[in-house]
């Protein structure tokens, strides 16, 4: 995710009413890692699974048992969803499209 993704995902948590503080400061060295990552992609793999683990754990054990009862809380759900940028999704490449890399010319090592 792009810088500037993560800065408007901030800005937009902001108005809510809990304190995401920390997760601010998680969110931001998160970045940094990836970042001291750059062009180690097993490394940066390892990073983005991390993520999707934490993301199924979460989803799963502590956003499904939350779910509202009623259709008024439901509602007030669904409405946040639509207004804060819709449902959080993590996304994969396809093979296909790792493999346009390959397509690439390789640089002439000197």
């Amino acid at each position: 995710m792009a810088q500037t993704e993560i800065q408007s995902q901030k800005q937009s948590q902001q108005g809510q009413t809990a304190d995401l503080s920390e997760l601010d400061a998680i969110s931001d060295r998160l970045w940094q890692i990836a970042q001291n990552q750059q062009g180690t992609s097993a490394n940066l793999l390892q990073i983005l699974r991390v993520l999707e683990v934490i993301h199924k754990r979460i989803r799963d054990d502590l956003f499904q048992p939350s779910l509202p009862n009623s259709r008024h809380e439901l509602f007030n759900l669904l409405r946040d969803i639509e207004t804060n940028g819709g449902w959080p999704h993590i996304y994969r490449m396809k093979i296909d499209e790792i493999c346009r890399y390959l397509d690439q010319p390789e640089e002439l090592e000197e």
